[in-house]
């Protein structure tokens, strides 16, 4: 399978999710099913959740898919986007990118006051232009706010100009699957 049929297929994955919601404080998840999902790809009681949520998009859809990649998986995603950046980009079985791909996994990088912290976001792409990068995000605010609560979809510039909140660090590339 293409890695632009991958690509495809991970951003359907993704999309299943909109909408799941957080129990106030990262407590866990309103929805029991989803709740056990996420449990089984490591997320704790207040822990961020945003990549456990791109892990646990990428570890469904490889499960269906590539049994294979799961131990990459599970391997190489940490409940830290920037940590887990560092890992994917020093493994030869994975490519990052500055350039987008559906299904890719985006991570940002926080930074303050114009240098960068530990933390950052991590997000699956679901659609791209020169500009803007369209994202299925884990703990994120469908309202517009800081505070993260549910799965929703985002729009966000590629390229922030200020040095200052998210920058985007780069793209986790999906892999292609033997059929």
């Amino acid at each position: 399978m293409s890695e632009s049929l991958v690509g495809v297929l991970i951003a359907e994955e993704a999309e299943r999710y909109i909408g799941q919601q957080e129990k106030k404080g990262n407590m866990g998840f309103k929805s029991k099913s989803f709740d056990k999902l996420m449990r089984s790809i490591g997320f704790t009681d207040t822990h961020a959740w945003c990549a456990y949520f791109c892990e646990l998009v990428w570890t469904q859809f490889y499960f269906k898919n590539d049994h294979r990649k799961l131990a990459d998986c599970k391997r190489l995603f940490t409940a830290g986007a920037v940590r887990t950046y560092r890992k994917f980009s020093k493994d030869s079985n994975w490519e990052t990118s500055q350039n987008p791909v559906l299904g890719a996994v985006a991570i940002w990088q926080k930074y303050k006051h114009g240098k960068a912290t530990q933390w950052g976001h991590a997000a699956i792409v679901v659609g791209f232009t020169d500009t803007h990068i369209t994202t299925i995000d884990g703990n994120t605010n469908d309202k517009g706010g800081r505070e993260g609560y549910i799965v929703a979809k985002k729009s966000r510039l590629r390229n922030p100009k200020d040095g200052h909140g998210l920058v985007l660090k780069g793209f986790i590339l999906p892999n292609s699957i033997e059929s």
